[in-house]
């Protein structure tokens, strides 16, 4: 069956939407990890050999597991319009500085013509040692030296370390989804990839579903702060 139908969340798991960790943890900067909301830099062999026992687990239960990266991806293929209406406000929100710089990644980003190497590339960030010179020639001196705070910083855009937490960024409920307007402003941007996901991939975009909150409301809103405990009742914190 197509689209979404959770009426609980305390009931048999059928299918469950993960995040493979990927490079988004190797672009974590040593010294920025507390503004990336983590402690440490994770070592992304064992987290992936984690994670993917984890993934073993749940299809040895009978649950269908899909991954995030890969659903974008396809609702992308399926609406081309859709990727370039994602960069767009993925741009927005990516805290770029200097005029010029947004317009150099969007040529540089749009050099991954394979959508889900695109989006694994949105998600893990972008630094300035992956411009090339040529893309780089118009840019400004305050395009090239602008970082993210008082340190110098060799990131243009940060990467979503935290996207394995799927379950923070929305909240299926009934026939119907959250996307999250996430507190902190390095989550923020994983709520885009969960939308684009329900609104263009065949898979979810069921007509008869319904988007209860969106990430442009104005108040924020996480994961752990809905609990579906049943067709007629939702707790919300």
């Amino acid at each position: 069956m197509n689209g979404i139908h959770v009426t609980s969340e305390i009931g048999k798991l059928k299918k469950v939407c993960l995040h493979r960790p990927g490079d988004e943890l190797l672009n974590l900067p040593p010294d920025e990890l507390e503004r990336l909301l983590f402690d440490d830099v994770p070592y992304l062999e064992v987290a992936q050999q984690e994670h993917d026992r984890f993934a073993e687990i749940l299809r040895e239960q009978g649950v269908e597991v899909l991954y995030l990266e890969k659903l974008v991806a396809e609702a992308f293929a399926a609406n081309p319009g859709a990727r370039d209406e994602f960069l767009d406000q993925y741009l927005a929100e990516a805290g770029i500085h200097g005029q010029k710089m947004p317009a150099i990644v969007r040529e540089y980003l749009n050099t991954f013509t394979d959508d889900l190497e695109f989006v694994k590339k949105t998600m893990a960030g972008v630094a300035k040692s992956e411009i090339d010179m040529p893309l780089a020639s118009s840019a400004t001196l305050d395009d090239l030296v602008s970082d993210h705070s008082d340190k110098q910083s060799d990131l243009i855009i940060d990467p979503m370390p935290n996207l394995y937490f799927t379950r923070d960024p929305g909240a299926c409920v009934g026939e119907g989804i959250n996307i999250h307007r996430m507190h902190t402003p390095a989550r923020k941007r994983e709520s885009l990839l969960l939308k684009y996901m329900f609104l263009y991939n065949r898979d979810f975009a069921a007509q008869d579903n319904k988007m209860w909150y969106d990430l442009s409301d104005s108040y924020s809103i996480e994961g752990g702060d809905v609990l579906v405990l049943s067709k007629d009742i939702v707790a919300i914190g």
